[in-house]
């Protein structure tokens, strides 16, 4: 009877011998063994690229070329006289006239008047004078040189006046008495009766006394005062006419 159980005991782990050599999942290597493969297989998983990173280097700055600077010859300025012309102490006609230069002259041109009606320039001698705007072409435009200084002329002689006349239309006389006062600057006094000069008077002197003035006819007396820079404009007396 126990041999009988031994028997039968035995033949029950053999059954779950066999059984368990033919339970799923168990898989043969080949090699007769009955070891579970539990290598995974892997496949190569790419790795993330590598994006070159922008390092933190400064941007290139544009250089700046340097270009040469060439200076443009400038054109000393000039004026090209159109006619014969007078060059005088300074810019009007009431100043004495220094040289008398031909026309097709060029001349330096170192100062103007304000209104550029007068050009300041150097003659042949080396002397500074004036030249009439209209009797000269400039070079180019010569608005922008200083306004040249020019000396001074005396002031118009004040309060001019007839004192006295005697007109005498028998014996054929006729006299004109004038008087005035200074107007500053003046060395000497120039007297005209109709535009013809009849006297120059001292600077120390206020009155004339015209013995010889013509008859039947207006009379037309002018002074003005005179320095070493020329003269003043005119002041102005009419006398009517001893008939």
């Amino acid at each position: 009877m126990k041999i009988h159980r031994k028997f039968l005991y035995a033949s029950l782990i053999l059954t779950l011998a066999i059984l368990a050599c033919n339970l799923p999942g168990s898989t043969s290597n080949g090699d007769g063994s009955n070891n579970p493969d539990t290598s995974i297989p892997t496949t190569d998983v790419p790795t993330e690229a590598s994006v070159p990173t922008a390092e933190n280097t400064p941007a290139p700055t544009a250089t700046e070329t340097a270009i040469p600077i060439t200076d443009t010859p400038q054109v000393p300025p000039e004026i090209k006289l159109t006619k014969n012309s007078n060059c005088r102490v300074g810019p009007s006609t009431f100043f004495n006239i220094v040289d008398q230069i031909a026309a097709g002259t060029s001349l330096p041109v170192i100062g103007r008047n304000e209104d550029n009606s007068w050009w300041q320039v150097v003659n042949a001698t080396g002397h500074e004078c004036w030249i009439f705007n209209e009797n000269a072409l400039p070079n180019s435009d010569l608005s922008a040189i200083q306004i040249g200084e020019s000396p001074t002329l005396p002031g118009v002689p004040a309060n001019f006046f007839v004192t006295d006349q005697l007109c005498q239309p028998g014996p054929k006389k006729f006299s004109v008495t004038l008087s005035w006062s200074s107007g500053g600057g003046e060395t000497s006094f120039n007297l005209y009766r109709d535009g013809n000069k009849i006297g120059n008077i001292k600077a120390s002197k206020s009155n004339y006394k015209d013995t010889n003035a013509p008859l039947n006819k207006n009379l037309t007396y002018e002074i003005e005062s005179v320095n070493e820079n020329g003269t003043s404009q005119r002041a102005v007396q009419i006398v009517a006419a001893c008939k």
